[in-house]
């Protein structure tokens, strides 16, 4: 059974790894579950987050939760890099899990744009971990702007 608090609930976010950058919104629900990482500019879509003491299930494993926002933050990031920047709500998002995370390693997420509306966009992608594959997901976006 894991304790309600550890030491490192309190500590600064870890440096970004190489060739991410820490979110600038640290004030956001987003900021408040990760920290999240985004793999710097470019083609190649990509958010994650060290799996800290407070992503944890009551088994010590990445809760489920942990893993499905960063399949909906994700979604947003693929399609980004794909038609620019854009505001959208989330209208579905699938999630598989294929095997636990563990606390302690980076988790990323990247995948691909399946399909581009004037309204919605479609997207899928992979959660892995130093283990493999964690999750396969997909979702919907609607377009706000």
């Amino acid at each position: 059974m894991i304790k309600n608090s550890s030491p490192d609930d309190a500590a600064q976010p870890r440096p970004a790894p190489e060739g991410w950058s820490l979110q600038s919104h640290l004030g956001t629900f987003s900021g408040h579950v990760g920290p999240f990482y985004f793999r710097k500019e470019g083609p190649e879509p990509g958010i994650g987050f060290f799996a800290e003491h407070h992503h944890a299930n009551e088994g010590g494993l990445v809760h489920g939760g942990a893993l499905l926002t960063l399949a909906d933050m994700s979604l947003w990031d693929i399609c980004r890099r794909q038609i620019g920047f854009f505001k959208a709500v989330t209208v579905t998002l699938n999630g598989e899990f294929v095997r636990p995370g563990k606390i302690g390693q980076f988790i990323g997420a990247s995948g691909e744009m399946a399909r581009a509306g004037k309204n919605l966009l479609f997207a899928r992608g992979l959660i892995t971990g130093e283990s493999g594959t964690l999750m396969s997901f997909s979702g919907t976006l609607k377009r706000l702007d």
